[in-house]
């Protein structure tokens, strides 16, 4: 089954998202808050979309080295099995629909590069001062 996405305001949904929001912060160790997402998604900085089963939030943006529009992806979130299957064609829809060159997301979990198109390009180190 493949999922679609669906726009949504995120003052509409809060309730519903945040709990996986929420837990994409626990599971993650991410520094930004859910507060961070909400207010990106209400000053048009970020944008929320609805599946069945889960939700994306994105941003666009534009690669400062080459000019090409990229949809960032700031979180994805789908409870069940085999969600990028289910929600990669939405996502690429999602992307092709909006004239975007490419997808680019962070993530600390390996194995993103068995799916196919997508690669890693960059390791990010850090190094605490103090």
């Amino acid at each position: 089954m493949i999922d679609t996405l669906e726009q949504a305001d995120i003052r509409d949904v809060w309730d519903e998202i945040r709990p996986g929001i929420e837990y994409t912060k626990r599971k993650t160790g991410a520094l930004w808050r859910p507060e961070d997402i909400y207010a990106a998604c209400i000053s048009n900085r970020a944008f929320v979309y609805i599946g069945e089963t889960g939700f994306i939030v994105v941003q666009p943006g534009q690669n400062m080295f080459n000019g090409k529009s990229e949809m960032f992806i700031w979180i994805a979130y789908a409870q069940g099995e085999k969600n990028i299957e289910r929600f990669q064609s939405a996502v690429d829809d999602l992307a092709d629909d909006h004239g975007f060159d490419k997808m680019t997301m962070w993530s600390c979990r390996p194995g993103f590069d068995r799916i196919p198109g997508w690669k890693a390009v960059a390791t990010v180190y850090e190094r605490e001062l103090g």
